[in-house]
C-alpha cells in the first residue's frame, strides 16, 4: 500500500470540516506528490440523497454535527487523507487505489458503512448513498476537474438507479454538455412558441365512438424537427420548467377543446397529463379554476391524468388540491395503473373517476396478463370507476378488452396521437 503524503492528514475528531477550497488544496498537493511518486489519486464525491429533506424532516439544527456522524463512519484503510463538506454530501480524497477493482471495494466499504442508521436526536435516520468516482491514473487531471468529475458521475446514479457508485469517463462531459444545450434550448423554445399539442383519441369499446381524447406535448424545434417527449420532459421536471410548461398544455388544451365544443367539431372529453412538481403547486384548483373560466371550457369537459406513483405518495394538501377539482366538475384519473404498487387503499381517499391501464400490459402477451387486467377491471367497476386500457395495438387485444367488459380504448390499432388539423377533420368526420 502506498504511503499517505506528508502534507495532508485525514481529517481529526477536533477539527472542522474544511472548506471546498481548503479541500482543492488538499487535492493539488496530493495531485504533486502522486506525480513524482508515480501514484493516483481518487475523488469520491459520497452523495447523500435527500439531505436537505432529512434535515427539514427530522429538524437537524446543526447539520455540521449530522455531517461529521456521516464523516465519522468512513473508515477506509485504503490511505485515506482527507474529507470535506461537499454541498448535498461528502468529498473524500484517497491515496493508493491502484486498479478498478481496488476501487469498486473501497466503494463497496464506504456504502457498506451507510448500512446501519445514524442516530441524531434520539432518532434513527436511514441513509441512501450515491458515490461518484473519479481518478488520475494517468496524472493529467487537474484538482477542479477530479472533484467536479466525482459530482458529475454521483448524478449519473440518481437519475439511472441499479448501482450505487459510478466512475466518471468522457462521455458523462459530454452528456452534461448536451442536458445544458437542452436545458438553454427548452427555455428558448417556451418563449418560441414551439410547443404544440397532439391529439389521441380515445373510444368508447361498445358504441365505437370518440368520447374523449388525450392532448400530448410535442416539441417541434425549427432545425432538429420533432424532439422525442422522454428527452426533454424530465429534463423539464428536474429543473422546475414543467410548472410554467404544464400550466401552458392545461391553457391550450382546454382553449381549443372549447374552440371543437363552440363550432360542433368534438364535444368529449379532454384529458392532460399532471406532473408530479404540478401536484405540488400551492392553490392548484384555483389556478386551473382560473384557466376555465379563462378559456370557457365546462369543468365536465377536463381530466387530469396523475400516476399511480404520485397518487400514492402525495400528501393532504394535494388530496384536498384534487377534492377542490371534483367539486368543480373537474375528472381525475390514473394513468399508467398497475405497474408496481400493492397499497390500493389510495383509490378508496382519492376522488377518482377512472383507472388508465397501463400500456405495458397491452405491449406483452394479452395470455400473460389477462389474469392482472380481469382483476383490474373488476376492481374498479365495483368500485363504480371507468377504465380505459391505453396501448391497445392489436386485434386480440381489443376483443379480450371487449369480453372483460373494459369501458374505453385508446392506442396506435385506432389513432395515433394526431396534429390538431388531423384531429379536427377526424372529429368532424366522426360527429
Amino acid at each position: 500500500m502506498a504511503n499517505k503524503p506528508n502534507n495532508i492528514e485525514k481529517l481529526s475528531k477536533h477539527q472542522k470540516f474544511p472548506s471546498k477550497h481548503r479541500f482543492l488544496h488538499q487535492v493539488a498537493k496530493g495531485l504533486e506528490e502522486c506525480k513524482t511518486a508515480k501514484r493516483s489519486l481518487t475523488v469520491l464525491f459520497i452523495g447523500l440523497d435527500s439531505l436537505r429533506q432529512i434535515f427539514h424532516t427530522y429538524n437537524v439544527k446543526d447539520e455540521k454535527a449530522f455531517l461529521r456522524q456521516c464523516a465519522d463512519r468512513i473508515q477506509i484503510s485504503y490511505s485515506e487523507i482527507g474529507v470535506a463538506e461537499g454541498g448535498e454530501g461528502l468529498l473524500l480524497l484517497i491515496d493508493g487505489l491502484y486498479n478498478m477493482e481496488v476501487t469498486e471495494r473501497a466503494a463497496c466499504d464506504v456504502i457498506e458503512a451507510f448500512s446501519e442508521p445514524l442516530v441524531m436526536n434520539g432518532t434513527e435516520i436511514f441513509l441512501s448513498v450515491s458515490l461518484g468516482i473519479c481518478q488520475d491514473f494517468d496524472r493529467t487531471k487537474s484538482p477542479n476537474e477530479l472533484i467536479r468529475g466525482a459530482e458529475m458521475a454521483s448524478t449519473l446514479i440518481r437519475e439511472k438507479p441499479g448501482s450505487n457508485f459510478h466512475f466518471f469517463s468522457p462521455d458523462i462531459l459530454t452528456t452534461w454538455k448536451n442536458t445544458f444545450n437542452m436545458e438553454f434550448s427548452l427555455r428558448k423554445a417556451l418563449k418560441g412558441n414551439q410547443f404544440e399539442l397532439h391529439y389521441q383519441p380515445q373510444k368508447d369499446i361498445k358504441s365505437g365512438n370518440i368520447v374523449g381524447c388525450e392532448a400530448l406535448l410535442r416539441w417541434k424545434h425549427p432545425d432538429k424537427g420533432y424532439i422525442p417527449p422522454d428527452r426533454f420532459i424530465p429534463l423539464a421536471e428536474k429543473n422546475g420548467m414543467m410548472i410554467e410548461l404544464g400550466e401552458w398544455v392545461l391553457r391550450e388544451a382546454c382553449r381549443q377543446n372549447k374552440k371543437w365544443h363552440s363550432t360542433g367539431t368534438y364535444r368529449g372529453l379532454i384529458g392532460v397529463n399532471l406532473s408530479a412538481r404540478q401536484l405540488h403547486q400551492p392553490e392548484l384548483a384555483e389556478k386551473i379554476k382560473n384557466i376555465l373560466e379563462e378559456t370557457g371550457l365546462s369543468a365536465e369537459y377536463l381530466e387530469l391524468e396523475i400516476t399511480e406513483s404520485a397518487a400514492i405518495s402525495q400528501n393532504n394538501e394535494v388530496l384536498n388540491s384534487l377534492k377542490q377539482l371534483r367539486e368543480l366538475g373537474v375528472h381525475v384519473s390514473i394513468d399508467d395503473f398497475g405497474t408496481g404498487y400493492s397499497s390500493l387503499k389510495y383509490l378508496s381517499i382519492f376522488p377518482i373517476s377512472k383507472l388508465k391501464i397501463d400500456k405495458l400490459f397491452m405491449k406483452q402477451e394479452v395470455q400473460n396478463n389477462q389474469a392482472i387486467v380481469k382483476s383490474i377491471i373488476t376492481m374498479s367497476h365495483s368500485m363504480e370507476m371507468k377504465v380505459i386500457a391505453e396501448g391497445v395495438e392489436t386485434e386480440e387485444q381489443l376483443v379480450f378488452l371487449e369480453k372483460e367488459n373494459c369501458d374505453e380504448v385508446q392506442g396506435y390499432y385506432f389513432y395515433k396521437p394526431l396534429p390538431l388539423q388531423e384531429a379536427s377533420e377526424l372529429f368532424l368526420q366522426a360527429q
